[in-house]
């Protein structure tokens, strides 16, 4: 299966990289060691990084030693030193290089750490480029232990051989009086520099896919070029989702009206706008309802001082939610926030949420025997769906979003261990950085009243597993598809070395288009990176496990099409290959014993089918599909 040109809901580094030139040249030429980079999301933050990272690591001489440091989770004096350690052993093969080990470095004390690994790059003439991500995150740590974060700025502005670079959304701003910088832990890093919209030039390199050999790039004609780019104004993210969508259907203005009521576009638009404040939502208001301002009319709508009104229009500026036209008038930046903003009368009319639209939306919302029935100010839950091993699910309304979502609760007896919550975290990342249409999008991670939960998307239907239990063996038109796509989505997943490692049908979610979506990467972990698991230890669930994870084995991408190939077995037979009165009976089946022939029990299975699902099946890794790409082709060319 060919590999897609454009990359949605992932960074990006290297021959993906586009433009960006000014900020790379201030974060590594410019005069000041402690730089912040401010953006919204899915503007480029996280790639920015990786391409300082990809640029440094290859400099010759060397200057910097760049190692990268993701906040995300970092709620804890704990959790801050956990997601240090992770850098350091992501970083572990290029500190060797240099004659540093990571044993040396370690200490339960995160500062000390930070300082032995600074005079360690020293005394090898590096200086040390911490480059941090997602540092809203310290937020919930300012509110906990407000010490901590003076601590770590002094550590990151410590000397002359670090230089240190934060990445964050607007949320950081509460740790700043935008009046002037007074924060103890934003001193010397503000004012910040903002990451927005690509310049002409490399937006319109980025839609032509311009660093790829000539027969890789998309075949884009000049006026598609200039009509995608406008659209998305120079936007790397939606650029690349509208690029993509139009490959895929062949119609760019078809694609356009796929993006404009993309629920996860349109979630993006709303997280977005919740962070700004309210003066700054009034602003956008007032410049939507009449398609262009100017400041004096903004001014005289909202009553705010012109020095105040200035800031904020600057701010909304480099953000990129508004630019200037021909007249120097104020309009909004881009053709798929003013739809979106205009399909919200709420934010319109500025009087918050009308408890009407509920009811036109067509539910009524179910009280009883709900733990809340509405939520964090935001969710009213309509309908408890299920409960599993980890938590409970319900259906709800996101009034921010203005759309049906899934809930999901940590259970309180998960919720206080730390293994649990780093599953739970690392689900959202992996599913968020991957972004397949056959992966379950997943929203949020937040906590309300001491409960965690994950937000994402809604999907009218069932598992896989309901659908075979209620309806048995599956059209084979059916299973070919629903097994392309999944193939599809493990290929995407394999080639990020992301290893799902909990395949089964009630990790399938089915629609009512037939379209499915894997969900539950909970147990996924990064090939050859340390994790919070070991081998040695069962993870997954015995009836779908592979012959390496029920032999207590390291197991690799080709565990995925194992479990796979079971629940391709059970989709064509309406069983699974494998039963027995015991988890160890089941296991041992999966280590020592052959696969029943799917025809032995339906017939009318092709041939092409079951050779597909058999070479899934074999016990030896090897034996099976090199990877889900060649899964997939299988499947694209057999059955």
């Amino acid at each position: 299966m060919a590999t897609a040109p454009f990359v949605v809901g992932q960074w990006v580094r290297g021959e993906r990289f586009y433009g960006r030139d000014a900020l790379l040249e201030e974060i590594l030429e410019g005069p000041r060691n402690w730089l912040w980079l401010l953006g919204t999301r899915r503007i480029g933050k996280t790639s920015l990084l990786k391409q300082v990272e990809h640029v440094t690591a290859k400099e010759s001489p060397p200057r910097y030693f760049p190692v990268f440091w993701d906040f995300q989770g970092s709620d804890s004096s704990s959790e801050l030193h956990m997601g240090f350690t992770d850098a350091l052993l992501d970083a572990e093969e290029r500190l060797q290089e240099v004659g540093v080990e990571v044993s040396d470095i370690e200490h339960q004390d995160l500062f000390i750490s930070l300082g032995k690994l600074r005079r360690q790059l020293r005394s090898r003439s590096r200086k040390l480029l911490l480059l941090c991500d997602e540092v809203e995150e310290l937020l919930k740590l300012n509110q906990r232990e407000p010490p901590l974060l003076r601590k770590l700025r002094r550590a990151m502005q410590s000397s002359e051989d670090v230089r240190s670079v934060l990445a964050s959304t607007i949320r950081l701003w509460a740790l700043a009086d935008e009046r002037g910088d007074t924060s103890p832990f934003l001193h010397g890093f503000s004012p910040p520099l903002y990451i927005h919209n690509l310049d002409v030039n490399s937006a319109r390199a980025l839609i032509r896919q311009a660093n790829l050999p000539s027969d890789s790039r998309p075949r884009f004609d000049e006026d598609s070029v200039e009509a995608i780019r406008e659209r998305c104004d120079n936007h790397p993210y939606l650029i690349q989702v509208l690029c993509k969508r139009c490959l895929e259907l062949g119609d760019l203005d078809e694609a356009v009206e796929q993006v404009a009521t993309d629920s996860m576009v349109s979630h993006f638009f709303s997280v977005d706008f919740e962070m700004l404040s309210v003066e700054e939502q009034g602003i956008l208001g007032v410049i939507a309802r009449s398609d262009a301002s100017s400041s004096k009319t903004i001014q005289e709508k909202l009553s705010l001082e012109p020095d105040d009104l200035a800031g904020r229009l600057n701010r909304l500026e480099h953000l990129g939610y508004l630019r200037r036209n021909e007249q120097r008038e104020f309009v909004l930046a881009n053709y798929f926030f003013r739809r979106w903003f205009r399909q919200q009368p709420d934010l319109y009319a500025g009087s918050g949420r009308s408890r009407t639209r509920r009811q036109e939306f067509g539910h009524t919302a179910v009280t009883q025997d709900l733990e809340h029935t509405g939520f964090a100010g935001r969710y009213d839950l309509l309908q408890r769906i299920g409960a599993g091993a980890m938590g409970v699910v319900y259906k709800a309304y996101d009034w921010i979003i203005k759309d049906l979502i899934a809930i999901k609760f940590l259970r309180p007896e998960y919720s206080e261990r730390e293994d649990s919550l780093e599953r739970f975290r690392q689900e959202i990342w992996l599913a968020r950085d991957l972004g397949h249409p056959a992966i379950l999008p997943l929203y949020d991670l937040g906590e309300c009243e001491g409960q965690r939960y994950l937000t994402m998307k809604w999907i009218e239907g069932g598992t896989l597993a309901r659908l075979i239990r209620l309806h048995g063996p599956m059209p084979i038109e059916d299973i070919v598809a629903i097994s392309l796509k999944l193939a599809s989505a493990l290929e995407l997943a394999h080639s990020n070395h992301v290893i799902h490692r909990d395949i089964k049908p009630q990790n399938v979610l089915i629609d009512d288009r037939k379209q499915p979506y894997l969900t539950d990467f909970g147990l996924a972990r990064l090939r050859d990176s340390p994790g919070m698991t070991k081998d040695g230890v069962f993870l997954g669930t015995p009836d779908y496990a592979s012959p390496e994870q029920a032999s207590l084995q390291p197991a690799d991408e080709r565990s995925d099409l194992y479990s796979l190939g079971v629940v391709i077995f059970e989709m064509a037979t309406g069983e699974r290959p494998f039963v027995a009165e015991s988890t160890r009976g089941v296991l041992e089946l999966h280590r020592t014993q052959p696969p029943p022939l799917p025809r032995s029990r339906r017939p009318e299975i092709p041939e092409v089918l079951e050779g597909i699902i058999l070479r899934c099946l074999e016990k030896d890794p090897l034996a099976r599909f090199d990877d889900a790409g060649a899964l997939a082709r299988a499947f694209e060319e057999g059955p």
